[in-house]
């Protein structure tokens, strides 16, 4: 059995900014597309899941992106599970050119919960040789995001039908569309996005309010921090580095 999957998606005109970048939240949903196709290929996909009523919930992610690939092109998503952290499965994943440059990086960490309980479950049914511990592409582990003391930058969203997955919640992918478009346009005009970093923490249904909160902290770090409310709970907490870009 090869110890990677590979993917191609070709960047279509609905999947970039105006300056023809991909999207920060097109890049992430590439990056599930493949860990979910994968995941079926080792009869591990949502499918097979639900058979013993569980189910796969993304719990961290960290993204560090070199060079933003452009409308038309082909990128190359390669993924593999890695190991385990605790009761997380940790998914890596290589974004390449279709001429072989490696343009960014990610890690990914995943549970596996019961549909019913929401509580998560130990690792069932993945052995040793369904893991390619040898191969990182982010070599440090993904620690919990620290909130921002401040926020100066807030937005509200009420959850709509089509934020909705089919475990009946807002779309892990959702979020991130949601703090980028709380940062002012003059701040993502003049700079591109180095790495993103979420937390989700708990989850939100429809019909309910978000508060987004974000701090800057452009002037000391390039970063910008936040966390997505509602009721009286943390949605997620995320961290976006940033690099300054000529106009």
């Amino acid at each position: 059995m090869e110890r990677t999957f590979k993917v191609n998606f070709t960047i279509s005109s609905y999947q970039i900014y105006p300056n023809r970048k991909l999207t920060l939240t097109s890049l992430l949903g590439f990056l599930q597309e493949a860990a979910g196709l994968h995941a079926i290929r080792l009869n591990r996909g949502l499918k097979d899941l639900e058979k013993d009523n569980l189910t796969w919930v993304l719990s961290r992610m960290f993204l560090k992106v070199d060079k933003w690939p452009e409308l038309g092109e082909t990128v190359i998503i390669e993924t593999w599970p890695k190991g385990f952290d605790r009761l997380f499965a940790i998914r890596d994943f290589f974004i390449n050119s279709i001429q072989g440059d490696v343009l960014g990086r990610a890690s990914s960490y995943w549970l596996l919960i019961d549909r019913d309980t929401k509580r998560p479950k130990p690792m069932q049914n993945i052995t040793d040789d369904l893991l390619n511990p040898d191969l990182s592409a982010i070599n440090h582990k993904l620690q919990k995001i620290t909130p921002p003391e401040k926020a100066d930058y807030h937005s509200q969203k009420k959850v709509e039908y089509s934020d909705i997955d089919l475990n009946g919640h807002v779309n892990n992918i959702r979020y991130s569309e949601w703090i980028i478009n709380t940062i002012p346009a003059e701040i993502l005009q003049t700079r591109k996005i180095k790495f993103f970093e979420i937390n989700y923490l708990s989850e939100v249904k429809l019909g309910e309010s978000v508060q987004i909160e974000l701090g800057d902290h452009l002037d000391k770090e390039n970063l910008i921090s936040g966390r997505i409310l509602h009721k009286d709970n943390e949605a997620c907490r995320i961290r976006l580095k940033f690099k300054s870009v000529r106009l």
